[in-house]
């Protein structure tokens, strides 16, 4: 946030028409940095304020300045800069000290020009630490006119010096005098009102804080002729006569006692104290006191849940809450439940482990202690069946044996790269024991190991570690039984068709039986009609009853052939009819 308010002031100066720094400096004009007060008398071990101002020296005003500032660090340390009321609004430089140089420094500026003689730029708060005269000055400064040119106008420093005397020693207010009717000589007027008390180290009246060095503000009335505050473990004490100067704070450096501790202030003007503000606040910078933990396994080393013994007390703010971190593990417990005289642990795995114990008082103060342990396993139970390879479908069974009954054994069967499958099963009173998986294991390399706890949560070590092979199963083993649906299926399709085919082959063989027997009877017919035309033919060539003798050669080499042709169709027929004759049907 200050680098973006930074570049926008630059980006500003910029843009108005500021020179850059550097060339400022050789540039003469009117404006004053100064301290105000720059004088003044104040007691040791007290706060005073001060204020750095400006004074514009008329003209166009000013919109920026910067500027360092030196003091003593062997009288004065720096408790609180504060920019409330500044007329500057952006800081390329927050006002900031180091007390350990003895050095302030700032820079700031505001989009529009300030014109006066006397602009708060920021506020400083300082506490004496020892009797004598010291300075606070200027070491550096720059005051830019706003006039669009960015013009370095600054004329000089106003620095200051103070006196730190002796602190005045408050004296115990006398017993007020029973009240005598006589004329009243004070002066007449309103006195001043109840201070209004704020503390930013204890904001809060009822709460602890680990400070003891406390800082008081009040609001300064301009009436106001003298304050007066102090600190005691007394609800209603009395600051005293004496004014300790006209100041808006006050910063304790010296160790205020642990405790509830009192802040009373009153006001003083021209007619009187006013009445006194009693402000309550809690002190408690000690921890409680310091302690050990005691552990408690009952004198048995595997068992899992031993008792932490311990206890504290704080003697100011009292003991707020314990907090337990178990192997990094934090858990926060409240004072009662200690009130039985322990903690109790949850059951922890075998092996070592650390325990810390943290004590905190109201106020945040912890004292703690440590301790480590540990916790013998059980003896571990042991595999004695397990296959190396299964089929995907086969059931995987475990057995095995332990040196105790009726416990639990935890198993997992876990494939590489993913989380292991968990089971349990109980020993029998013999310390057997066998676990059965009914659910498919996919195909690949497992990891089998187990491990044994009792009813206390008391665990072992793992089991020796065994490999399983879990493989795919063949095609056969996989399919066999939708193979032999679908050979079935196709069994009876094929079945199906070939009676379907020899349905139609017996058909068209009865067809071709019966053409074949038609063509037989055709055949006779036509070779009997050719010997007839034969015989009418030769007569009718002859046109005498009768043949001749070359008639009767003619028509019988004629006959010959019709008869010779005559068998051997009629015996190509009779072949073709063997050929596709249908088998005789069984009698009934």
């Amino acid at each position: 946030m200050k680098k973006i308010v930074s570049v926008f002031l630059f980006l500003l100066l910029f843009l108005t028409g500021f020179l850059p720094f550097d060339s400022c400096l050789s540039q003469a004009g009117g404006a004053v940095l100064f301290l105000s007060p720059s004088t003044g008398d104040y007691n040791v071990g007290r706060s005073f304020t001060v204020s750095v101002a400006v004074n514009s020296g008329g003209g166009s005003g000013i919109n920026a300045a910067e500027g360092s500032i030196k003091y003593d660090n062997s009288y004065l340390t720096v408790s609180k800069l504060s920019d409330t009321g500044s007329i500057f609004k952006l800081w390329t430089t927050d006002p900031t000290y180091s007390n350990s140089a003895g050095t302030i420094s700032f820079g700031g500026g505001s989009p529009g020009p300030y014109k006066g003689t006397n602009g708060t730029i920021f506020t400083i708060t300082f506490s004496t630490k020892k009797i004598g005269t010291t300075e606070v000055k200027f070491s550096s400064g720059i005051v830019l006119a706003a006039d669009g040119k960015g013009t370095n106008i600054f004329s000089g420093f106003g620095n200051a010096r103070f006196n730190i005397i002796e602190a005045e020693k408050k004296e115990e207010k006398p017993k007020p005098k029973p009240k005598q009717e006589k004329k009243d000589d004070t002066p007449k007027g309103l006195l001043p009102p109840l201070p209004d008390i704020s503390s930013e180290t204890h904001p809060e009246t009822d709460i602890w804080y680990q400070n003891n060095n406390p800082e008081f503000t009040w609001k300064i009335l301009a009436d106001l002729t003298g304050v007066s505050f102090l600190i005691t473990d007394s609800p209603d004490s009395d600051p005293g006569p004496e004014s300790d100067g006209i100041i808006e704070n006050a910063v304790f450096d010296e160790d205020v006692a642990d405790g509830e501790q009192y802040f009373h202030i009153k006001y003083k003007n021209k007619s009187g104290w006013s009445q006194i503000a009693h402000r309550k606040f809690l002190v408690d910078v000690t921890p409680p006191k310091d302690f050990d933990i005691a552990y408690d396994s009952g004198g048995d080393p595997t068992n899992p849940a031993a008792k932490l013994r311990f206890k504290t007390e704080d003697k100011a703010s009292g003991l707020d809450y314990y907090k337990i971190s178990i192997d990094g593990i934090g858990e926060r417990i409240g004072t009662r439940q200690m009130d039985k005289g322990y903690y109790q642990l949850q059951p922890l795995d075998p092996g070592r482990h650390e325990v810390q114990v943290a004590a905190y008082d109201k106020a945040g103060n912890a004292a703690s202690s440590s301790i480590d342990f540990m916790v013998e396993p059980l003896k571990a139970p042991i595999i004695t069946s397990i296959p190396k390879i299964i089929n995907k479908k086969d059931e995987l069974i475990i057995r095995g044996t332990s040196f105790y009954p009726q416990v639990t054994i935890k198993i997992y069967i876990g494939k590489e790269g993913e989380d292991p499958i968990e089971a349990s099963v109980k020993t029998d009173d013999e310390s057997n024991w066998s676990y059965f998986h009914k659910d498919e294991l996919e195909k690949g390399m497992y990891e089998v190991r187990a491990k044994l706890i009792d009813d206390r949560g008391a665990q072992s070590l793992d089991s020796t570690k065994y490999f399983l092979s879990v493989v795919s199963l063949s095609i056969i083993d996989r399919f066999g039984l939708w193979i032999i649906i679908i050979l079935l299926i196709i069994i009876a399709l094929l079945v199906l068709y070939i009676m379907y085919q020899r349905k139609e082959f017996n058909d068209e063989k009865t067809r071709i039986m019966r053409e074949t027997a038609e063509v037989k009877i055709k055949l006779a017919k036509i070779f009997f009609a050719l010997r007839e035309e034969l015989d009418e033919l030769l007569q009718m060539a002859d046109k005498k009853p009768g043949f001749s003798e070359a008639e009767r050669k003619v028509k019988e080499k004629l006959e010959e052939s019709l008869d010779i042709s005559e068998e051997f169709i009629s015996k190509e027929v009779t072949d073709v009819e063997k050929e596709i004759k249908l088998p005789k049907k069984k009698e009934k």
